[in-house]
C-alpha cells in the first residue's frame, strides 16, 4: 500500500503543476486567493504542492523569512 500511496502522492504533483502551467502571474494568483478565500479543503494539497516547490528553490534566507512568517502565525493564534 505504501507504493501505491507514494504513486499517488506524484501523480497529484504532476497534475497539479501541469494544470497550472502555461498559466499567468494572475491567474495563478487568483487560483491562490480563490483557494484560500473559499477555504476549499480539495484544493489544499496543490497549495501545499505550490509551497513544496517554492521551499525547494528557496535559499537559506528566503527559507529563514518563511519560517518566521509561518512561525508567527503558529504563535499568534488565539488559546482556548
Amino acid at each position: 500500500m505504501k507504493g501505491r500511496d507514494k504513486m499517488t502522492a506524484l501523480d497529484i504533483r504532476s497534475l497539479v503543476l501541469k494544470n497550472l502551467a502555461g498559466s499567468t502571474r494572475e491567474e495563478v494568483e487568483g487560483y491562490i486567493t480563490e483557494t484560500i478565500e473559499t477555504r476549499e479543503e480539495e484544493a489544499l494539497p496543490g497549495m501545499g504542492i505550490l509551497f513544496e516547490t517554492v521551499w525547494q528553490k528557496s535559499n537559506d534566507n528566503e527559507r529563514s523569512s518563511m519560517m518566521d512568517k509561518i512561525m508567527e502565525t503558529i504563535n499568534n493564534q488565539p488559546t482556548s
